[in-house]
């Protein structure tokens, strides 16, 4: 009797950190690698505009995988630095969708750190939209990757 009364509030234990387990937020992480199309404005006071357009793959951390489209701008500004403000639209194997902005400030036009928000999302990705995540991204050259950790 003993040994069945400890067995069932070991079970009873196990259950109930299960089940904290699964309440804790999950980590959400992707990573992008792009080819990327730039046009370029140079002004007088040497500061520059780019229209940036892109297309690439990712991964994530749930086993997803895809393609993405991407257009938007990167205003290089000599005294401040740059700043990045580009739009992208994913689709995963299942022809599930998500729409998202990315942003950032940094002092180099190259590499930096901001934000990803969901905008809109199909299937899953729903249930991301207005979820707001950290990234890091590096330029190299007309090639681009990022890495995106979220807590969802």
């Amino acid at each position: 009797m003993v040994i069945l009364k400890i067995i069932v509030k070991s079970s009873a234990l196990l259950i109930f950190i299960t089940l904290l387990n699964s309440l804790k937020a999950k980590d959400y992480n992707i990573e992008m690698y792009f080819t990327n199309e730039f046009k370029e404005i140079s002004f007088p006071d040497e500061n520059k505009f780019f229209h940036v357009s892109g297309t690439g793959v990712w991964k994530d951390s749930f086993g997803d995988y895809g393609n993405l489209g991407c257009f938007g701008r990167i205003v290089s500004d000599k005294k401040i630095g740059s700043s990045l403000d580009i739009f992208c639209e994913g689709e995963n194997q299942d022809k599930e969708k998500f729409w998202i902005r990315l942003n950032r400030n940094s002092e180099d036009i190259d590499t930096g750190i901001g934000y990803t928000t969901y905008l809109y999302g199909s299937g899953k990705y729903s249930k991301f939209v207005d979820l707001k995540c950290r990234y890091a991204s590096k330029i190299f050259g007309k090639n681009a990757i990022l890495t995106q950790k979220c807590k969802i």
